[in-house]
């Protein structure tokens, strides 16, 4: 049976530095530009994720909400909110249950924990989870790919690091 599943994890778009939870301007510049890049090479997502806010707390992220939002309004697509940035064990089981195998997956997250999540990910699969690298603080424009083929055994996963290419996003709203 064909059965290979790509995951296509971004980490959400540029923050203010007054932990309001937004984005900026050019966060929410990319956010508004990442659906033609996301659609056109990875095609209509199966499944969308965004990190949950936590509930009752002023200034809780927003930010993988609001920038993986234009993809799925452009696809008519629902997003699972399921899981706190925290909860890498909750996201990965998700990934990779059933339902999501042999499937494309957007999630949007914060990157330290989308870093997690992959390593989770290719360790599960029987891959060396050294192979997905740290993501900087700086960084908002990466890629992070894992395609898993289950047609193999033992399952072969392979990790892609792409860029949006968004990096002069414009820093100005309305633009």
């Amino acid at each position: 049976m064909y059965a290979k599943q790509t995951i296509v994890f971004v980490r959400h778009g540029e923050k203010p530095a007054n932990g309001s939870g937004q984005l900026t301007c050019k966060g929410l510049n990319r956010a508004l530009a990442l659906p033609d890049i996301l659609i056109s090479r990875y095609g209509k997502p199966d499944a969308i994720f965004a990190s949950a806010p936590k509930e009752n707390k002023l200034g809780s992220s927003l930010r993988p909400l609001t920038t993986i939002t234009p993809t799925a309004i452009r696809l008519s697509l629902p997003i699972n909110l399921s899981y706190h940035a925290t909860d890498v064990s909750g996201l990965t089981d998700a990934l990779l249950s059933e339902d999501n195998k042999n499937s494309l997956s957007f999630v949007a997250w914060e990157h330290k924990n989308l870093v997690l999540a992959a390593k989770q990910i290719v360790e599960k699969e029987g891959g060396d989870p050294n192979v997905i690298p740290e993501w900087p603080g700086s960084d908002f424009d990466s890629i992070y790919v894992l395609i898993i083929n289950r047609d193999v055994t033992p399952p072969q996963v392979t990790f892609i690091h792409k860029k949006e290419g968004l990096n002069s996003a414009s820093e100005q709203c309305n633009k």
